[in-house]
């Protein structure tokens, strides 16, 4: 069943969010909450809305003046529809969304046209951000999705920039020029059953030296197989470009191109490229078989991760990093999802340089085409919004704080959804201080997340440095 949240009363009275699927919704008046209420009586991080398939919970996160459910103070209670949730001066309710819709209709009036599709936009998307308006236009929600082409925004003025043209990558959930994060030897788990279900077992048997065991995901641009050599009878995890994506002359060289910067690089904490080739018109990568789940997929099921962990796993990627940096390769989709931990958490590997450039080297970032997914925006350094094809080693040190203040917090920096509340967040907010963190651990952090590259640390290297003074 489909959910509506809306705030009944109050300074922010008539906010309406559809909620479609499982979701966290931070809330509070810190402009990097998912829901920010403009009230002073509202802590930074005030509470936390959980909405699962058939039940929603809600979470006093400690906050000073208390959360209230139909008058009673809670810290911790499932909610039933129509139940009255206060904090500070306003109310929200959770009613099905079925219902909503009945009683609410958007009229044609309230309907904007996208600058880039020429579909309708509602007024609603606009004020829930997941359209936005930008230089006097407006983008619907499935064209920020997919990847729009607009002016470079300005930190000092998002509305208004009419800076030079510059793509912004939108897609929340997947790379478009990396086939899928690495999860075990495939995709992170974190792919709904019906995904992998949908991806053919038969579609290869075979591919060169290599027996296709299994289908262990699919993503936008191929599938990854677990299979076996059948000479040497290693197990690999083989990723393919799909079929209809081969004639993309672009999506090939930098499918290659993954490929020749990945084999390059051999560091215990990277998965590590083992061959490529095309077979029979099927271009292949084959790597290590990593048994594991990806951070993401592990602060969803289990909640924020403990600090001990966070720790080590950070001080393994910012030397895994160090590494790929002092080689000139820049990793550039730094995410929880492509950070791969084994069963124990205590090791871990960066999977997924689809994206990677060797700034170095003449002419690698032409490879960035306008439309293209650049990176994970939730993740995203503010340099790479303004200007993917110009970014240095301290874009991939803003990801990786990014990633490390999910695995402690339990959500990204800048937020979820939408995207673009989440663009403005990273442009030109801080996060919600992080609890439970020691005071030097967040200074660090907070670092590794300056706006300005010259404010964060120099090299990764530091970073690590950094990081192994609050081990010791």
């Amino acid at each position: 069943m489909n959910w509506e949240l809306r705030i009944i009363e109050g300074q922010a009275a008539g906010y309406r969010k559809i909620i479609t699927k499982p979701e966290r919704l931070l809330v509070g008046r810190d402009a990097s909450c998912d829901l920010c209420i403009p009230d002073p009586l509202l802590s930074r991080q005030h509470c936390l809305l959980e909405f699962s398939a058939n039940d929603f919970k809600l979470t006093d996160l400690g906050s000073r003046n208390g959360t209230f459910v139909n008058g009673q103070k809670i810290q911790e209670t499932r909610l039933t529809t129509n139940d009255k949730i206060r904090v500070g001066k306003h109310i929200l309710e959770i009613i099905p969304a079925e219902v909503a819709a009945t009683e609410e209709p958007v009229s044609v009036s309230q309907i904007l046209t996208c600058a880039q599709c020429g579909q309708r936009i509602p007024t609603a998307d606009l004020k829930e951000m997941r359209a936005i308006r930008h230089g006097g236009k407006c983008y619907c929600a499935k064209c920020v999705s997919q990847g729009i082409e607009l002016s470079a925004i300005s930190r000092k003025d998002y509305k208004t920039a009419s800076m030079k043209k510059t793509t912004i990558a939108m897609s929340a959930n997947e790379p478009l020029a990396a086939v899928a994060p690495l999860t075990g030897s495939g995709i992170s788990p974190t792919m709904p059953m019906a995904v992998k279900a949908a991806v053919s077992p038969r579609a290869h048997k075979r591919i060169g030296q290599y027996e296709v065991i299994d289908t262990l995901g699919e993503g936008g641009m191929g599938v990854v197989y677990k299979a076996r050599h059948t000479f040497l009878e290693t197990v690999v995890a083989i990723k393919v470009i799909k079929e209809e994506m081969v004639m993309h002359a672009d999506i090939v060289k930098r499918f290659l191109q993954e490929a020749k910067l990945g084999i390059s690089l051999d560091h215990p904490h990277i998965i590590r490229i083992q061959d490529a080739g095309e077979y029979e018109n099927v271009y292949f990568i084959s790597m290590e078989y990593f048994e594991s789940q990806d951070a993401h997929f592990i602060v969803k099921k289990t909640g924020p991760m403990p600090c001990p962990e966070v720790l080590r796993i950070a001080l393994q990627m910012t030397d895994a990093l160090d590494y790929a940096h002092k080689r000139g390769v820049i990793h550039r989709d730094v995410k929880p999802s492509n950070i791969l931990i084994n069963k124990a958490h205590s090791f871990a590997k960066l999977a997924d340089f689809g994206l990677a450039k060797a700034w170095q080297t003449a002419g690698a970032n032409h490879l960035t085409a306008s439309g293209q997914t650049l990176g994970t925006i939730q993740y995203i350094s503010p340099e790479q919004l303004e200007d993917s094809r110009n970014v240095s080693p301290q874009a991939d040190i803003f990801s990786l704080g990014a990633s490390i203040y999910y695995a402690l917090a339990g959500f990204p920096p800048f937020g979820e959804d939408p995207i673009g509340k989440v663009i403005q967040n990273i442009l030109h907010h801080d996060p919600a201080p992080l609890k439970n963190v020691s005071s030097d651990f967040e200074t660090i952090i907070a670092k590794s997340l300056a706006k300005k590259t010259a404010e964060r640390f120099a090299t990764m290297e530091q970073f690590n440095k950094a990081l192994q003074t609050v081990k010791a």
